[in-house]
């Protein structure tokens, strides 16, 4: 079967094993045939919205783990050829927050950009990191989540022309 879509047909058939549930489990679950789940599934048919909500109930799995594999193997940035993104399940979704650092906590070895961890390890910072620093300039004394004011004639001009 010819993949229209790109899914991650592999971390799905694994996630059904994993909680010894079938395809055709899923299907009843879903409401569908079993071969729109089998088309779904091997990349023949698009995952509705609506569908990944339940897949994600289904497997009990967090929904934005479903979003991200059913849009195919995820990949790092191709032009540098990095490995894809790995989620570090030391951290729990339930921890709160760390506290931030600055670039006064950086640290530049080898080439590279580090960070150091609670416990002394360096951790490499990604690529990704600062790089829109500079990019935006919020002017002193606007709050970007205040409500808009409509009586400003930007407003108007944007929703009203």
């Amino acid at each position: 079967m010819e993949k229209k879509f790109p899914i991650n047909t592999e971390w799905f058939r694994l996630k059904l094993r994993e909680k010894g549930r079938s395809a055709s489990a899923l299907a009843a679950f879903l409401g569908l045939d079993k071969s729109a789940v089998s088309r779904l599934l091997n990349g023949g048919r698009n995952v509705s919205a609506e569908e990944q909500d339940k897949i994600a109930q289904f497997l009990g799995v967090d929904v934005a783990e479903v979003a991200m594999h059913r849009r195919g193997k995820q990949t790092g940035f191709a032009e540098k050829k990095q490995e894809a993104y790995v989620q570090d399940l030391r951290r729990s979704a339930l921890e709160p927050p760390v506290d931030m650092f600055t670039e006064a906590d950086i640290i530049h070895k080898d080439g590279k950009r580090w960070m150091e961890a609670p416990d002394g390890t360096l951790i490499e910072l990604h690529p990704a990191f600062g790089c829109m620093k500079g990019t935006i300039t919020v002017m002193p004394g606007v709050d970007l989540t205040a409500p808009m004011d409509w009586d400003e004639e930007w407003g108007e001009k944007l929703y009203n022309e």
